[in-house]
């Protein structure tokens, strides 16, 4: 038997131990890149939009946001983001969801960028989101249907259909109210959109809701019995949410959209967003006119719309507008004859009849052709210098009150020293042509500037009533999910 000690083995203990060590080195380098992976997911929302080149933006089809219109896709919220996402040299993606409680839901999940629907900064919502600068100010008012008893304060809705939309700041506006006033009654909260009740007051389903002031001005073109009764407090703040919540993913989104809404272009931006969605909303409400209109299209309209498309085809315009020219001039009678001599759907001239080709103006699609090409022909006599958006106002102003009381509005402005190429200048100073001062220094003297310039609003206000009661809607997106967040 040997008396020298032993040598230690290598056993299951060194083994163990390596075994062990070669386990927490491939769990570190695991755990690194999950880390890594996350943090690429939830990095800065401003860099990420830069590096993949697109910035995702949840939003509703609404006509106060994003719709399909005439040229193509459109909205106050479309323009707005589009113009920030060329600001930063990135794609805009939009993802429409049905209702702004869905808009909420999807901005929680932090896979947006932005939430661009109109939205009211209130204290409410502060507690969960993060808002972008104020770029406009909204009132909420009580809106009801003409024929709905009188309602001088909000107690006397007892008794009377009044739904909300679920996720609107409307609900905390209702509730702060009834807080101080158990006398008003509860509403039904649902889950649509404001402009679909707004569609259910106008149809008698319901008698009353709540929007925003520019909303109702807008839909009451389209529904011309809603009535706002009361405005519900001060004017409210509306801004984009941004995505992250309460943490750093958005501190510089929200910097830079700071720097990006003082910018002068931007100011000028919104006043132009403004006057081309919101400013027909503020011309002179008629009832009546608006009630015959919807009408007619239910009616006429359909009798010649294959008219209208044909010429707005061949000349390159918007059927809605061509149509709307005739509304405004004939009521779409093609045997209509004025005072003046000027006769048919279109109102021509014995001589622009003439000069169009037209040898029957009181046949419907000579006369729709005629004023068509008459139309068109204005457009392309205008300066290039004039923006596209903006021609078609001039172009109107030209066929209510001639080329050249047109062309002495803009050198008047000019001599004044504002821009002519802006129809806002334009529309501005048209009612000193009937100033006797003014007019006698013009080339082409009095007009009817203040009734030009009615004209240009009423039309382009039909045009948008036509094209959006005409336009397809946009279905929300397949892969959301019911509660608005998006698929991963």
């Amino acid at each position: 038997m040997s008396l020298r000690p032993s040598r230690p083995k290598q056993g299951h203990s060194g083994r163990w131990a390596l075994s062990i060590a070669l386990i927490l080195a491939v769990a570190l380098v695991a755990c690194q890149d999950q880390i890594s992976a996350l943090s690429s997911r939830q990095g800065s929302i401003l860099r990420e939009a830069q590096e993949n080149g697109y910035l995702n933006v949840v939003t509703v089809n609404a006509s106060v946001t994003y719709y399909e219109g005439r040229d193509g896709l459109a909205g106050f919220e479309y323009d707005l983001v589009r113009a920030y996402g060329e600001h930063l040299g990135v794609e805009v993606k939009f993802q429409v969801v049905p209702t702004i409680e869905a808009v909420l839901q999807a901005a929680k999940t932090g896979q947006i960028g932005l939430a661009a629907s109109g939205l009211s900064v209130t204290a409410g919502r502060r507690e969960h989101f993060v808002f972008g600068p104020k770029y406009r100010t909204a009132v909420p008012v009580l809106v009801c249907r003409r024929g709905v008893r009188v309602i001088s304060e909000l107690s006397d809705l007892a008794g009377l259909q009044f739904h909300l939309a679920a996720g609107t700041s409307f609900v905390d506006l209702l509730q702060a109210l009834r807080a101080t006033n158990d006398a008003i009654p509860a509403p039904k909260i649902v889950a649509s959109s404001v402009e679909a009740l707004l569609a259910d007051v106008a149809a008698k389903r319901i008698d009353c809701t709540i929007a925003d002031d520019h909303v109702f001005a807008l839909n009451r073109r389209y529904l011309p019995t809603l009535e706002a009764r009361m405005e519900l407090g001060e004017g409210v703040p509306v801004a984009w949410i941004l995505g992250g919540g309460h943490s750093w993913r958005n501190a510089s989104l929200s910097r830079d959209l700071e720097h990006w809404m003082a910018q002068p272009e931007t100011t000028v931006l919104l006043a132009q967003l403004e006057a081309r969605y919101f400013a027909v909303a503020d011309t002179e409400f008629d009832y009546v006119d608006l009630s015959r209109l919807r009408r007619a299209m239910r009616q006429v309209l359909p009798k010649l719309r294959d008219d209208f498309e044909a010429a707005a085809k061949r000349y390159d315009l918007p059927w809605s507008l061509l149509a709307a020219i005739a509304w405004r001039e004939s009521h779409w009678k093609a045997d209509a004859v004025s005072r003046t001599g000027v006769r048919g759907m279109m109102m021509l001239t014995r001589l622009t009849a003439r000069e169009q080709g037209v040898t029957n103006r009181l046949d419907a699609a000579q006369s729709i052709r005629g004023g068509a090409r008459y139309f068109a022909s204005l457009i392309r006599r205008l300066p290039d210098t004039i923006e596209p958006d903006q021609r078609y106002a001039f172009a109107l102003a030209a066929y209510n009150m001639g080329w050249g009381h047109m062309i002495d509005a803009r050198q008047l402005v000019a001599a004044r020293g504002g821009d002519p190429d802006l129809w806002a200048n334009i529309a501005a100073i048209l009612p000193e042509l009937q100033i006797k001062a003014v007019y006698k220094t013009l080339p082409h003297g009095y007009a009817r500037g203040r009734e030009g310039e009615a004209y240009v609003q009423a039309v382009l206000n039909f045009a948008d009533i036509i094209e959006k009661v005409h336009a397809q809607p946009i279905l929300p997106e397949p892969d959301l999910a019911a509660d608005g967040t998006l698929a991963r």
